[in-house]
């Protein structure tokens, strides 16, 4: 079929399947960093295009490489017809894969548009145009409406004009940037359930019945490392304030969802901070719709009330939140953008506990301010979060239905997201970036190994040193695991068999890189069949556990 627009969501690394990749602490596997989720977004720019009479379709290309080790992805992109390309760029681990789809489109498709969207495009849009010229326009911000106006602009006058949130060059070769359209008030124009136009249709549940929601656009706090902090959105986006779908809305997308076969939703974003009234009637209208769905998660930017749990509590279906308070310091966590106390972080534990909520936290790596002392600090609140669930769960105050849901806290590396405070002003909140343009990005996301992605250093910490603690907080999750029996001691020793290969391999990857490019791609090639062979002997020794029992 030809198409008006093609949307399409990259794989994070193009070439993924031909190179010898290490991703380490950043993923178990080589595909499951390629992060094939569509943005929520593209679903809703797809429906708004098509509700105005064009045909669009979502096509969610990095899946289908994922899930297809035969699909050709130049034949694929050859055989596709549209007269617009538009690669979403949205999360900046998506560069490199996003300007070598956009390459290959321009190649195969000389007379079609070749264009970009997402936040990471948004905040890179100048040096896009200037530097990839088979990239036709950048579209930034929300881009709904803008990209509609671009498509009927083109369809009239068969070349790009002066549309609004669009960076593009003119015949002369001139790049010019035109204003940012005033974004929404509210979300109900929106729909974001269109999987009829998402393609291929086995991506929905590529990581099982579940499927999110955003609850608003926009963000009140400012998260010094996060890239959609409420500063984020009014400098790049234009957003001054959130916008919010309205409860009913929410409740009419979760039965369409539910009428699809997802069975789990997440709500993105905190709903708090819509205002009292808001969430009162979000969870209201949840409770009193009996919706056919298994379970909801939840975003949580702070601490909740013993008010809040309860409300939740009352919805009458398993609920989870998560929760990034990133580190045990309240120092470290302050510098963040995130002022609540350990205090409040156990006495949020507890109240979910006695509400019979699960609750996901998550710590991070890599932040401005640590210190030893302040990992200590980090892992003295994860050891008493742990006995919270685990006293929790023997006192059969959490129920059994909620037992695949248990867990330890989650360790892991930040990234600078582009647009973000700490990425805009690194010194004044302690960080170094190593690099900061999006071809520097391509570049570096092209190297073979995880610790060679990492953007930055900080005040603290230089690459070396934050790389082993990493691999460090790696060895701690899994003696968390093992010693609040989430994992055997065949599970345990067999995970940190491979934590130690990851360190090895940093070493070796490390000397290798110094080798001329015939010579390191032979012998990356041959550590990686290593590394494989090496963890298919691991799980196969787990395996025999397993059916042992």
């Amino acid at each position: 079929m030809d198409y008006d627009v093609i949307l399409i969501h990259p794989p994070a690394i193009y070439d993924f399947r031909r190179k010898s990749i290490f991703p380490g602490a950043l993923g178990s596997t080589v595909e499951r960093i390629q992060y094939t989720k569509v943005p929520i977004g593209m679903l809703s720019i797809a429906d708004y295009i098509d509700r105005h009479g064009y045909k669009v379709i979502v096509d969610n290309l990095a899946d289908r490489m994922v899930s297809n080790k035969s699909f050709n992805a130049e034949e694929h992109i050859k055989n596709a017809s549209a007269k617009i390309f538009a690669i979403g760029l949205h999360w900046q681990h998506h560069s490199q894969g996003a300007i070598a789809v956009a390459k290959l489109c321009k190649q195969f498709h000389p007379d079609s548009l070749v264009i970009l969207g997402g936040l990471t495009s948004t905040y890179f849009h100048e040096e896009i145009i200037n530097k990839y010229h088979f990239i036709d326009a950048v579209i930034r911000g929300e881009a709904e409406k803008p990209l509609l106006e671009f498509i009927k602009a083109y369809q009239k006058t068969g070349q790009l004009t002066a549309t609004p949130n669009l960076t593009y060059r003119d015949n002369s070769g001139e790049i010019l940037i035109t204003p940012l359209m005033e974004t929404c008030d509210k979300l109900d124009e929106y729909e974001f359930t269109r999987f009829d136009l998402l393609e291929p249709k086995t991506s929905i549940f590529s990581t099982g019945p579940r499927w999110g929601l955003t609850i608003c656009r926009g963000c009140i706090y400012n998260c010094t490392i996060c890239g959609g902090s409420a500063y984020t959105y009014k400098k790049y986006l234009g957003r001054k304030k959130p916008a919010f779908r309205s409860p009913q809305k929410i409740v009419d997308d979760i039965r369409k969802l539910s009428k699809q076969g997802i069975r789990f939703v997440g709500l993105y974003q905190d709903p708090r901070m819509g205002g009292e009234t808001y969430w009162r009637g979000l969870i209201s209208s949840i409770k009193n719709s009996k919706l056919d769905i298994d379970g909801l998660t939840m975003d949580i930017f702070a601490p909740v009330s013993e008010e809040f749990a309860k409300e939740v509590a009352s919805i009458g279906k398993p609920v989870k939140f998560f929760i990034c308070p990133d580190s045990g310091s309240c120092d470290v966590r302050k510098l963040q953008g995130r002022g609540y106390s350990n205090e409040d972080l156990l006495n949020t534990a507890k109240l979910c506990y006695q509400n019979d909520i699960m609750i996901t936290f998550f710590f991070s790596d890599g932040l401005s301010g640590e210190t030893p002392e302040t990992i200590i600090e980090t892992r003295n609140i994860i050891d008493q979060l742990c006995l919270l669930q685990q006293e929790a769960m023997e006192k059969g105050i959490i129920h059994s239905k909620y037992a695949d849901l248990v867990e330890v806290p989650i360790i892991g590396p930040i990234m600078l997201d582009p647009g973000s405070l700490a990425f805009d002003f690194p010194q004044d909140y302690g960080y170094k970036l190593s690099f900061n343009t999006l071809e520097e990005y391509v570049k570096t996301l092209s190297l073979p190994s995880w610790h060679q992605w990492l953007n930055h250093e900080t005040n603290t910490t230089d690459r070396n040193e934050l790389v082993e603690r990493i691999l460090e907080s790696a060895e701690y999750s899994i003696a968390q695991k093992k010693k609040f029996g989430m994992y055997s001691e065949l599970k345990a020793y067999l995970d940190m068999m491979l934590t130690k290969a990851d360190r090895d391999m940093v070493k070796e990857i490390n000397r290798i890189m110094k080798f001329p490019d015939d010579e390191r791609i032979a012998m990356l090639k041959s550590l990686r069949e290593q590394l494989t062979l090496f963890d298919s002997y691991l799980g196969s020794l787990l395996c025999a556990e397993q059916s042992s029992k």
